[in-house]
């Protein structure tokens, strides 16, 4: 069946029409994929016109220009496109639900651990003999032994096996990673000579673009809280809004989440709030949000603070909440893929940091980029499922990375981190919010004002402060 004609019976059915434009819009933000997120959008609305959605073009010059010079970013559309995002997908918590989503990881990431020449000719658990063998499976029970050595199962759809290899290994549990070694048919057991992550090889195929435009990349503003540094987010709102200094060539503004401080966060939060309504917060971030110029589209995602389920992936911002921003704001899940002139990002707030800088050996809150490049190597933004960060048990595993960005963007611990890996460009995005009482207590220094703007047409990345 045409995408056309399936996207038009599917609002239908929630009877909703649309005009011919819209059906284009929601094939442009990810087709079907996108059509339960437009639903609840708009689930009130028996007509949705395209100029309800999609502001036009920008004919005249912006309000907060002093002169006749129009920034370069101006000049030119939006082109931005949704390529992965959970939307509001439910479950139902069941068994069945989980050993779905396991399934699922499985399936998507050892295709890439195959994809490694010394993993051609892997075999199945179950097909397994005597000598050198190959097998791709999800880690379980990973345990060191007392000399050291990484003791762990190794499961595919076929059956299971235990695994012991040397020092200086580190593995997750549920990880999806591929072996190399010699198998016990007696004990069951393969002695691992080499073990295999899905990792990928990534070659810069020239995607600087024409245009003299790129985005600037921020996390945690912490809207509503008592550390929250007005002072210095009215300077880099001021600088977007000047068009000068490097704010010209700005299209985009991406927050990596916790937009505001939310309410009943941590014991005794409303001590440390200066706006004690969850919704005044919003209100207070949309009006800030309203000052940029037209031509800025703002593209946020939740973090832990915000009005969503714990659970991830989590899922856009409720509609209420969205209803009191401005139509230059998209809103997705925590975490998203989506492109923005052919540049992919991976946007991801980044509660995991937390634990996996305990589970991964050599790890500090100093080490943040490393432990991004582990991310992307697992191709997975947190295997171990029942650790701190709950993970909603879905039928598709979102926080696999099926796709390999050209930027990789996380929040959450208000530092700062840039670096570049394989030609990734590796963002942890700064915070807005000085040192709380916990911080203090665990003698953590926030990294406050750092703000990554990217060139599309240089592919360079520049560090301002404010």
């Amino acid at each position: 069946m045409d995408v056309r004609k399936e996207i038009v019976e599917e609002l239908l059915k929630h009877e909703i029409l649309v005009e011919p434009e819209v059906v284009d819009y929601i094939i442009e933000k990810g087709g079907l994929n996108y059509v339960p997120s437009f639903i609840e959008l708009h689930k009130n609305s028996s007509f949705v016109s395209i100029s309800s959605i999609k502001p036009p073009k920008i004919e005249n010059k912006p309000k907060e220009k002093s002169d006749m010079t129009k920034p370069e970013a101006y000049e030119y559309d939006w082109d931005f496109k949704v390529l992965i995002d959970p939307g509001n997908i439910q479950s139902s918590g069941k068994v069945d639900d989980f050993r779905a989503l396991f399934l699922d990881r499985y399936k998507r990431l050892s295709k890439y651990v195959r994809r490694n020449m010394q993993m051609r000719g892997a075999t199945e658990i179950a097909n397994m003999e005597r000598g050198e063998v190959k097998i791709i499976g999800l880690v379980d029970d990973v345990r060191y032994t007392s000399r050291g050595s990484l003791s762990f199962y190794l499961e595919d759809p076929t059956g299971r096996v235990k695994c012991i290899a040397p020092q200086g290994e580190f593995l997750l549990n549920d990880e999806v990673i591929g072996v190399i070694g010699k198998y016990n048919e007696e004990s069951n057991l393969i002695y691992v000579n080499e073990i295999v992550r899905p990792g990928f090889r990534k070659i810069n195929k020239g995607r600087v673009t024409e245009e003299q435009i790129g985005a600037v990349i921020i996390s945690d503003v912490h809207i509503g809280s008592k550390m929250f540094l007005q002072k210095n987010w009215e300077k880099f709102l001021d600088w977007l809004k000047s068009g000068k200094n490097g704010a010209e060539i700005v299209k985009y503004l991406i927050i990596g989440g916790d937009l505001v401080d939310g309410i009943g966060i941590y014991p005794n939060q409303e001590e440390e709030l200066e706006i004690l309504d969850i919704y005044k917060q919003y209100e207070a971030l949309a009006s800030y949000i309203q000052e940029l110029p037209d031509y800025i589209k703002v593209i946020m995602i939740p973090g832990n603070h915000d009005l969503v389920r714990n659970a991830e992936p989590q899922p856009p911002l409720p509609s209420d909440v969205r209803a009191l921003f401005n139509g230059n704001v998209e809103f997705l899940s925590n975490p998203t893929l989506f492109s923005l002139h052919g540049y992919k990002f991976l946007l991801y707030h980044g509660a995991a940091i937390n634990d996996l800088v305990e589970l991964i050996p050599g790890m500090n809150y100093e080490k943040i980029g490393s432990i991004m490049r582990n991310m992307l190597e697992m191709r997975h933004l947190y295997p171990p499922y029942g650790g701190k960060v709950p993970i909603a048990p879905l039928k598709r595993d979102f926080l696999a990375i099926d796709l390999v960005p050209d930027v990789f963007v996380t929040g959450h611990v208000h530092a700062f981190t840039y670096e570049k890996y394989k030609d990734v460009h590796i963002i942890n995005a700064s915070c807005w919010q000085a040192q709380t009482k916990y911080q203090k207590m665990m003698n953590f220094n926030p990294v406050p004002g750092k703000v990554a703007l990217i060139n599309f047409h240089t592919d360079e990345v520049k560090v301002l402060s404010f």
